[in-house]
């Protein structure tokens, strides 16, 4: 099978290591797109190569598989046939009315030399009617011993080389025996034998007389698939043992299947095709099941064979692919020429606006990927122009916003010296109202300072917030509050001066005047949006309200609504500068229905490092 292509980041990687050249930045543009060009031909090139030789592999492996399975098939038919022939012939004995004579220990015709003649006489028949049979020995029960001529020294005792259990077992029917070298044969002594044995029955009591025995001669199997057309391929006749009983190299008889997988393959199919790796050579191998003797016959065909050749078609392709490289040198000059051009000019435009001539841009004319390219590197200049604005504006008004809050902390901070000292004062004077009043609002600008931190604890938002509503409300004793903060917030971040001007505006613009003096809510709870944690913070009065109107002026700025205004505007702006434009602000109101302001925060949680400032997520 063809071995899968490499993910492409996985190619990419490869190629930047072995071609370090091709994406070396300093090379110009138009050598790269040479050389791209050729690694694109001469990969093409192999790919294409591979796929044919891939492609005529595969239809002569199929044509070979379907040739070797036929050829397998007609060895094993023709084995077949050859066993049921020598079977047949063995029929004949076991009939013949002089063997039945002979054999018969009740006749008392052991020395009857007609019946010996006649029974001698179907030996020999047997020998000249089939080639097949090498030899033939019949056995009585007393021990006396009938054979062709061609054997010599046949004793009782050489004849345990055949299964004799198998045999009685059969009670009459065939029973093979393979990979047997008797040592009765004349002239050769290490022939190799396939048996066939049964047991000779009374015709007319149906007890057992004796045994015949008839040996084929391996080489006389071998005859049948023996090629010499094709002398590197193997048939091998494979026992249930694994090993070889008749190949068509001699050698090969008696040894086990060179490989385990194989043999364990053979057992476990009757028949099939498969490659297999033998002594470092791909073989074919094709299988055939002989029923049922419990043998298979296989045949090998090297794989190197199939491929003989193929250097002819790689020769053809070479040539083809040289033709096609040189081509692709000269179509690649030409067209680099052509496709660089605009990209230098594009490139010197780049240049010369990354050193600072932002008012410099390039040519878009064309309606191509160059032509856009340049378009949006114009698109791309005037917004770099638009934001280098927008952020001296934003810079100049973070500034601005900085020097105000740093102003309305240092306006104070003479004052809450000064408190603290009235406040020593009224506690020696024993005026404990006074002095209750003057440490909420020393508690009140302490906070406010914070020791110029940024950041404040919800804890400290909350004592803040408490110490002004105590203030506000022995100034108006009317006036009703509930502050309700979620439990485990405490140690949550936000910035100074958060919720008091939100409150001062509850007061003051919603509630103030009211003869009941109006009531003001300030709750704190932890909100997820979209898998993120916020902190929620909501002002709610039932002060008179505002239109749309009113509601729109704040957030433009309008004169008229600077008053109510300037606080909402200040906290929305230092949220956004410092966290983003998704949090912040939002005020929903109706007249007469009172005010509600929602004030959301990321949720940072202060960690074990508080005293260095540090914050997280």
């Amino acid at each position: 099978m063809m071995k899968r292509f490499m993910p492409y980041p996985s190619l990419l990687k490869r190629l930047r290591a072995h071609l370090p050249f091709l994406f070396s930045g300093s090379m110009p543009l138009r050598r790269k797109i040479l050389l791209s060009n050729l690694l694109i031909v001469l990969l093409a090139l192999v790919i294409f190569m591979v796929s044919i030789q891939r492609i005529v592999f595969n239809q002569t492996l199929e044509r070979t598989t379907a040739s070797s399975q036929q050829e397998v098939r007609l060895v094993k038919q023709s084995m077949e046939t050859v066993f049921q022939s020598v079977q047949n012939f063995t029929k004949f004995v076991l009939i013949n009315q002089d063997t039945q004579k002979l054999l018969s220990r009740d006749t008392g015709a052991g020395n009857d030399a007609a019946a010996l003649k006649s029974i001698y006489n179907t030996l020999a028949a047997m020998l000249v009617t089939e080639p097949n049979i090498d030899s033939v020995i019949i056995e009585s029960l007393s021990g006396d011993l009938y054979y062709t001529s061609n054997l010599t020294g046949v004793t009782r005792e050489s004849l345990g080389i055949y299964p004799k259990a198998e045999i009685d077992a059969a009670r009459g029917g065939a029973v093979w025996a393979d990979s047997l070298t008797p040592t009765f044969l004349s002239g050769m002594k290490h022939k190799n034998m396939i048996s066939v044995g049964r047991v000779i029955k009374s015709m007319e009591k149906g007890t057992p007389l004796g045994y015949i025995y008839v040996n084929i001669d391996e080489r006389t199997l071998a005859r049948l698939y023996h090629n010499e057309q094709n002398p590197e391929s193997a048939t091998l006749v494979i026992n249930r043992y694994g090993r070889i009983i008749s190949a068509n190299e001699t050698t090969r008889v008696n040894q086990p299947v060179p490989e385990e997988s194989l043999t364990n393959w053979v057992k476990s199919v009757s028949q099939g095709t498969r490659t297999q790796r033998i002594a470092g050579d791909r073989y074919l191998v094709s299988m055939q099941s002989l029923a049922p003797y419990d043998w298979k016959v296989v045949q090998l065909v090297t794989i190197s064979e199939l491929t003989y050749g193929y250097w002819k078609i790689a020769l053809l392709l070479a040539g083809f692919g040289l033709i096609s490289i040189l081509s692709a040198v000269l179509l690649s000059i030409l067209f680099a020429r052509r496709l660089t051009r605009p990209l230098s000019q594009l490139s010197e435009v780049i240049v010369e606006v990354g050193s600072g001539n932002l008012e410099r841009r390039a040519a878009a004319d064309s309606e191509d990927e160059v032509g856009r390219l340049g378009a949006t590197f114009n698109e791309m200049v005037e917004r770099i122009q638009g934001l280098m604005v927008q952020v001296e504006t934003e810079e100049k008004t973070k500034r601005m916003l900085e020097l105000r809050l740093l102003y309305s902390q240092i306006k104070p901070h003479f004052l809450y010296n000064t408190l603290d000292t009235i406040r020593a004062m009224a506690v020696m004077s024993g005026a404990k109202d006074i002095s209750k009043m003057l440490k909420a609002l020393g508690e009140f600008y302490r906070i406010s300072l914070s020791n110029g931190q940024e950041l404040i604890t919800v804890a400290q938002e909350q004592k803040h917030l408490e110490s002004y509503l105590y203030i506000q409300q022995i100034r108006f004793p009317k006036l009703n509050y509930r502050i309700s903060f979620g439990p485990g917030l405490e140690a949550c971040l936000v910035p100074t001066m958060l919720l008091q001007p939100l409150v001062e505006n509850a007061i003051h613009h919603g509630i103030r005047g009211m003869a009941d003096g109006g009531w003001c809510e300030i709750t704190c709870e932890a909100e997820s949006t979209d898998g993120q944690s916020l902190l929620c913070f909501t002002v709610r009065d039932n002060g008179k309200g505002m239109s749309e109107e009113q509601q729109r002026l704040i957030w433009s700025g309008h004169d008229n609504a600077e008053r109510y205004s300037f606080g909402l505007r200040n906290i929305q702006d230092r949220i956004r500068l410092r966290f983003g434009g998704a949090y912040g602000i939002l005020l929903t109101s109706e007249p007469g229905q009172g005010v509600e302001v929602k004030l959301r925060l990321p949720l940072l949680k202060q960690t074990n490092e508080q005293e260095e400032g540090t914050v997280r997520l």
